[in-house]
């Protein structure tokens, strides 16, 4: 008798399932020669001395169409199995309408997956996302945010060689993510939104793109992985201990937030020598802007500056400060930081670009005013920055 774990993957596109076209142009494939792939390689763990490619195909597929994946995964359970049963997952795939190049996703698509993992939340014990690396740090911080608390295990996972290239990195990112959703779908920790690369699993919204040449291309700035997957698998306490949430710090919203709409949000980069000119253009027609500043979050001090920082407050833009530093966090130790503050520039603390980006489109998708706006921005709701805790209430209601 075996103990199911059922993993939901939604396939989006990205290099992990692309193939050359007659150009030499990499493609995204159908989401059956993704799935026909998968079968076949299951086939050379699991074909037994006696067994033809059919016999084994025809017992790895069960008859409502879930697919099990490798039985020596079962080895990497947390706890022994009882007396008499084995460990199965079962995997069932789905695609998106149109499997894209990871370049290509806006904030749209982010809303469709969000639906498609919601719709199936009670029938799966966890879930795996197929997407492009280059803005899989966005999606995942997207999906963090749109999902919400959550008590299963969503993973964004890709590849930088496509799965049918001998040298692939897909397939044992695969197998990682599907491991994790499915046998450590019970750990309180991984009940989130991740994203898995490279033996890595990595909060989702704490993570950026820092490599784009070499097999292990994310990293967590200012927090450790959750888990390694290395000869064995280590779940990662973090050393760093956020702060409680205070129950009187909190926002009920009457339902989800949805980023159906596309709002204006702008970046706004410092440079040395950057102009007027150059800022106002910006800031104007911008309903948010995420300010990308120097060291812990200081920019030049000029009266322009200001008077323009001031002037986009009036028109109630909300501005999120990082720093466009690797690492670090936006202190307000330095003296152009009080232009920041009389211009009410909300601190991002540790946030990744990635994900203040994204919060920021969620924030303005919302229905709450401005004033409620400012608050969400100026706490952390998932994780996603040591800003102080807020705890965000949905009531359908």
């Amino acid at each position: 008798m075996a103990l199911e774990r059922k993993v939901y993957v939604l396939y989006t596109g990205g290099t992990f399932g692309m193939k050359k076209d007659k150009d030499g142009k990499l493609v995204p494939q159908p989401l059956e020669t993704i799935e026909r792939f998968f079968i076949h390689h299951t086939v050379l763990y699991e074909r037994k001395p006696e067994e033809t490619e059919e016999d084994v195909i025809k017992r790895i597929r069960t008859p409502n169409g879930f697919n099990i994946l490798y039985h020596q995964l079962a080895d990497d359970y947390p706890t022994p199995p009882p007396e008499g049963k084995q460990y199965k997952i079962l995997y069932k795939f789905e695609s998106m309408p149109t499997p894209i190049d990871s370049s290509n996703v806006t904030p749209k698509d982010w809303s469709d997956m969000a639906e498609k993992i919601q719709n199936n939340m009670e029938a799966y014990n966890g879930f795996v996302v197929i997407h492009g690396t280059d803005t899989m740090a966005y999606t995942s911080s997207a999906l963090s945010f749109i999902l919400g608390e959550i008590k299963k295990p969503v993973i964004v996972t890709g590849a930088q060689m496509p799965i049918f290239h001998p040298r692939t990195d897909g397939v044992d990112n695969f197998v990682g993510s599907m491991l994790m959703a499915a046998y450590f779908c019970d750990t309180p920790s991984l009940q989130q939104v991740m994203l898995y690369d490279m033996n890595k699993l990595f909060q989702g919204n704490r993570v950026e793109k820092f490599d784009c040449d070499s097999f292990s291309v994310f990293d967590s700035p200012d927090v450790y992985p959750l888990a390694s997957l290395e000869t064995t698998i280590k779940l990662i306490t973090s050393k760093i201990e956020l702060k409680k949430v205070d129950t009187k710090t909190t926002c009920t919203v009457k339902k989800m937030f949805t980023l159906d709409g596309i709002p204006q949000v702008k970046i706004l980069r410092f440079f040395p020598g950057i102009t007027e000119d150059y800022v106002c253009c910006v800031l104007n027609g911008a309903a948010g802007v995420i300010l990308e500043t120097y060291g812990t979050g200081n920019i030049p001090e000029r009266d322009w500056l200001l008077k323009l920082l001031m002037d986009a407050d009036k028109r109630k833009v909300l501005m999120l400060n990082c720093t466009q530093v690797y690492r670090g966090t936006v202190l307000p130790i330095y003296g152009s930081s009080g232009i920041l503050q009389k211009a009410n520039v909300i601190p991002g603390y540790d946030i990744t670009p990635e994900a203040a980006t994204t919060k920021m489109v969620w924030v303005l998708n919302s229905e709450l005013d401005h004033q409620k706006r400012r608050e969400i921005l100026e706490h952390s709701v998932y994780g996603e920055s040591r800003a102080p805790p807020m705890k965000l209430i949905v009531n359908p209601e």
